[in-house]
């Protein structure tokens, strides 16, 4: 209604030679820049806030020359002029490098650029449940109907609602989680988001990065960034953060705040950013740099690593759980009595500015599973080393993993490793679906030389299948004594 209604106002005032004449000379009509409606000159993100702030009727809000939001010619000012000046500003900044956006034109979610996150519960890459609350102890259920696309914005509304999943349990709270996992990585640039997000205790906003493959090893080895994490109890405040080191627990962190100007909070519009270059990574509110951060680490890799990858993007408003809930887990009711708390975001950009090359991964890195064992594994440059104390009674009771590779039908992949033992042992070599259906099986035995191996295996439908090298009680494994078994070179191509 309220587009109706200003579009209405719009065309009384672009029809009516008094209500733009009057402020403008003749030769001003005459230059006038199109877009420009604030006429300082320039068609840019001001007037893309003044359009959008008018065509929601915000109170106070004028526009000196509205006649030059006019783009489509069509004599009213409405939400197609309000996307073709954003896809003129966006055509303006192309040559600086933008590489990828999402502007929110239309009415629906772009499907090529983002999918949901759903549920509660965090999985594992085979897809079974492993902890509830996203790790997090987040009391919201994440699901596909709390995201919508209007007037060029996003929305993100977290909701009171009672919620019923036959697989994950009840729950009082939804909300949505937005990522381009599969569909954009970039490694380097500058990411930037523009977004708002309501104020109130329990909510947490947030704009991040993971890292499409985990080429270091499980979280947080493998890397995450925090563009910007708001508390909704103190909205003056918002952080960012690396996340980095080893495997959870063994992990670590490094983030600094930003205060906003007094008066000033999330509950505004704000620009957030990070410029990402090899060894360094920069955070800007509304281009103030805030923090700078170049020391870390990811154990038994060489520096710059973790942050020498591809990462994707993630946004979501989680409700409570650590960060801001009520006794860092529940969820304030209060704050929804007026009806839905909303992330609202504008745009996302990004930029090959400071882009750079990921580091080449020259051995795939291998998960451990061990069972009834006394055994370690650790990835390295090139290379997993599994040591083994005691092999158990089980066959699979040490093992290196490669989890959820997908292969489709009349597919042939090729799985080739380097392996030497210290001491002369057998090792099963498999690929498996989730039925433990073996569609490679083979027995090799290694010794202390060096040997390299390959095999092709071909499938007749689409699954997800597991690579699993199992140096658990196979022949003679426990008379061998204590031992280390090293592979690299991993590879399935």
């Amino acid at each position: 209604m309220k587009i109706q209604q200003t579009a209405a106002l719009a065309l009384v005032l672009l029809t009516s030679a008094a209500g733009l004449g009057s402020t403008m000379t003749a030769a001003q009509a005459e230059n006038r820049i199109a877009g420009d409606v604030n006429r300082d000159g320039v068609c840019d993100a001001g007037d893309v806030a003044a359009l959008q702030q008018w065509l929601l009727a915000v109170p106070g809000v004028s526009l000196p020359d509205a006649a030059a939001a006019d783009l489509n010619g069509d004599d009213c000012l409405d939400v197609f002029d309000l996307a073709l000046m954003k896809r003129r500003i966006l055509a303006a900044h192309k040559e600086p490098g933008l590489v990828w956006s999402d502007e929110f034109d239309g009415d629906a979610l772009d499907r090529s650029k983002w999918g949901y996150e759903l549920g509660n519960w965090k999985l594992d890459a085979d897809g079974n449940y492993i902890t509830n609350g996203w790790g997090n102890n987040e009391q919201e259920f994440y699901t596909d109907q709390n995201a919508t696309v209007h007037d060029g914005i996003l929305t993100i509304s977290a909701r009171k609602e009672h919620y019923s999943d036959p697989v994950q349990g009840e729950y009082d709270y939804t909300s949505a989680r937005l990522s381009s996992q599969h569909l954009f990585s970039t490694c380097g640039g500058r990411i930037e988001v523009r977004a708002r997000c309501d104020a109130g205790k329990s909510l947490w906003p947030a704009i991040w990065m993971l890292p499409e493959d985990s080429v270091y090893g499980g979280w947080a080895a493998s890397g995450e960034i925090d563009i910007m994490e708001g508390w909704g109890s103190t909205p003056e405040k918002i952080c960012g953060t690396i996340h980095f080191g080893d495997q959870w627990p063994n992990n670590t962190y490094l983030t600094n705040d930003y205060t906003f100007p007094a008066g000033d909070s999330t509950e505004n519009w704000h620009t957030y950013a990070v410029e990402w270059e090899s060894g360094e990574i920069r955070w800007y509110v509304d281009d103030t740099l805030y923090s700078t951060q170049s020391e870390w680490y990811s154990a038994n890799h060489a520096y710059p690593a973790p942050f020498d990858q591809k990462f994707y993007l993630i946004l979501n408003l989680a409700v409570g759980g650590h960060f801001d809930g009520v006794d860092g887990i529940y969820a304030d009711p209060s704050i929804f009595a007026d009806g839905d708390r909303k992330f609202e975001i504008d745009y996302v950009r990004v930029y090959d500015t400071a882009a750079f090359t990921p580091t080449a991964v020259t051995s795939l890195p291998l998960e451990a599973y061990i069972e009834g064992a006394d055994a370690s594994l650790v990835n390295k440059d090139g290379e997993t080393v599994i040591t083994v104390n005691d092999p158990g009674s089980l066959e699979y009771g040490v093992m290196g993993l490669i989890r959820g590779k997908d292969v489709h039908a009349g597919e042939t992949h090729t799985l080739s490793f380097d392996v030497a033992s210290s001491a002369a042992r057998e090792m099963v070599v498999t690929v498996e679906d989730g039925s433990y259906t073996r569609y490679l099986d083979e027995k090799i035995t290694v010794t202390p030389d060096k040997t390299h191996y390959s095999f092709d295996v071909t499938f007749s439908s689409d699954m997800t299948v597991d690579l699993k090298f199992q140096l658990g009680n196979i022949g003679d494994a426990a008379a061998a004594g204590a031992h280390t078994v090293t592979l690299s070179d991993i590879a399935w191509e």
